[in-house]
């Protein structure tokens, strides 16, 4: 049961007694201590006891005239009451965790010293998927018909669900996510909205410890999981969220790929986010962009990034897919997805304690599907670094990729075994449908023409396996996909940009760019050319 009350209501319904006088002029008259019976005479009929919810907290720390805050004031308020059965709670999503706790090493002696005891600064109430309950229709019977996009409003958080149960439209909901996830900024060169939108469609990392990451939790609907012990570090992420990804593809197609990959080598060069392989990335970023161009190509302007696409339109770019999609039987397939999820390290022994998922199964397939997502597989998983699922008439099946090791030469033959092996991610089903594909986007010392094919290979003849072949796609080059050439530009910097520390960004003063390439070289022998007389071999007269 929920009660909407204001505390001037209560006060003026309750005796005088009950409430002490200010010893400050000019502000509100304190609540007195009180006992149970005080409290609870105010709901004679109710049973229950108050929680005080304040939300946009933040705001009462805003200095007023009068040289009080409103937190001093409403704390003043409120400080008298000893009855367990008010509980004041202050929420606060501007991320600006030292607000009502400030960092250890600020922290005063009264702080440290009070009877008073201070809960955490977050206060864990998942909200995630809540109203999935609500969806109707559900049921094998009714999965196996043609896709209601309805159901992605009951994923997530509440706020799209309870929206559409007042009667908004999909199309309205995403575009509210797009303003959403972005604050309402229409900037091409926002890298805070770009950098949201990234994160949450791409499955990046971002480091605790920037100050972007109070920003985004307050400002563009990511979501705060930790905070370190000294709390000066906050830990974010973007969990899957059809309809907050929807609107963060949306976003990033409205400003333009090629301004959110800028704002992606910028972040890059900053040591901002963590991708991992950086050929991995590129991938995501290509698979996704394809399935966008071909869903903007069917559905025109009325798109919402949670449609169902033809699976041969998605392969469309790449040389011998329709003869794949003949051998499997799978022509009628689709897919569809607006995000990629990460699952977690394969070689860490805490996933295993905590019951991560580091492999997949038919079930966990079926749910990526219905949640628009493609799947990031974890660091040290072996051979297959990406799953996007896809359904056909009768089933669900895997496209798996592997994308080429920095290190590795060149293509191997046994990768093929792996890439149309189901149990390569974990799915002993046996007939699961599988589409394997191997990809290589970094570029070579020499100039290349960007190609894709089928590569084939026998499987050894065995009695309980005919002769067979296992085949695969070959995609050979960012440009395979076609898209113009200064998208191609920006994927090559992905692939490559680290922090440099020659960058002028690092010697920057207020408007002046300060001379330092020399001094900075200086610091870091063999990484540069040392000035004649400079180096060790120099000086050493070696």
């Amino acid at each position: 049961m929920t009660i909407n009350f204001n505390l001037e209501k209560i006060r003026k319904r309750s005796k005088p007694s009950r409430w002490g006088s200010s010893k400050h002029s000019g502000s509100e008259p304190a609540l007195d201590s009180g006992t149970d019976s005080n409290f609870k005479d105010l709901f004679p009929q109710i049973g229950i006891s108050i929680v005080c919810c304040i939300d946009e907290a933040h705001e009462l720390i805003t200095q007023r005239n009068s040289g009080e805050t409103y937190f001093v004031k409403w704390r003043r308020q409120i400080k008298k009451i000893s009855w367990k059965g008010f509980f004041n709670v202050v929420l606060s999503t501007n991320g600006k965790i030292g607000n009502f706790l400030p960092p250890t090493i600020n922290d005063t002696v009264s702080a440290r010293t009070t009877n008073f005891q201070i809960f955490p600064a977050y206060l864990d109430v998942s909200t995630t998927d809540v109203l999935a309950l609500l969806v109707e229709n559900v049921g094998k019977e009714n999965f196996d018909k043609d896709y209601d996009l309805k159901r992605a409003a009951y994923l997530g958080t509440p706020l799209w669900g309870s929206l559409a149960q007042a009667g908004e439209s999909l199309k309205d909901l995403v575009l509210l996510a797009s303003e959403k996830i972005r604050n309402f900024s229409k900037k091409k060169d926002d890298h805070i909205a770009n950098l949201a939108c990234i994160s949450c469609t791409l499955a990046l990392e971002v480091s605790p410890r920037i100050a972007e990451v109070d920003n985004l939790i307050a400002s563009h609907m990511a979501t705060a999981i930790g905070i370190s012990p000294d709390r000066t570090s906050i830990l974010c992420t973007y969990p899957s969220d059809a309809i907050l990804a929807s609107g963060a593809l949306k976003g990033i197609i409205n400003v333009g790929w090629k301004n959110c990959l800028d704002t992606l080598v910028e972040l890059l060069s900053r040591g901002v986010v963590e991708v991992g392989e950086r050929g991995e990335l590129v991938n995501r970023i290509l698979f996704l962009m394809r399935y966008a161009v071909v869903a903007r190509e069917i559905f025109l302007g009325s798109a919402t990034y949670l449609e169902k696409i033809p699976l041969k339109l998605f392969l469309e770019k790449i040389d011998g897919h329709n003869m794949l999609l003949d051998e499997l039987k799978i022509n009628d397939a689709k897919v569809g997805f607006n995000h990629w999820i990460s699952l977690l390290a394969t070689n860490m022994d805490y996933v295993n304690e905590s019951e991560g998922n580091k492999f997949l199964t038919e079930d966990l397939v079926k749910e990526a599907y219905h949640r628009h997502a493609a799947i990031r597989m974890p660091f040290g998983f072996k051979d297959i670094d990406h799953v996007i699922p896809f359904k056909y008439s009768s089933d669900y099946g895997v496209i798996l990729i592997q994308n080429k090791n920095a290190k590795q030469s060149t293509y191997k033959s046994v990768d093929n075994f792996a890439l149309t092996n189901p149990a390569s991610v974990g799915i002993r089903q046996k007939d699961y449908k599988v589409l394997g594909i191997y990809a290589d986007f970094h570029q070579g010392e020499l100039p290349y023409k960007a190609t894709s094919e089928i590569k084939s290979i026998d499987y050894i003849s065995t009695r309980s396996r005919p002769r067979e072949k296992a085949n695969i796609m070959y995609i050979r080059g960012v440009e395979a996909f076609e898209f113009d050439n200064e998208i191609n530009k920006r994927l090559s910097k992905v692939l490559y940009t680290r922090p440099w520390p020659l960058d002028r960004y690092w010697s920057t003063f207020g408007e002046n760019e300060l001379v330092r390439k020399d001094e900075i070289k200086s610091f870091l022998p063999i990484i540069f050319k040392q000035n004649k007389g400079e180096s060790l071999i120099d000086k050493w007269k070696m």
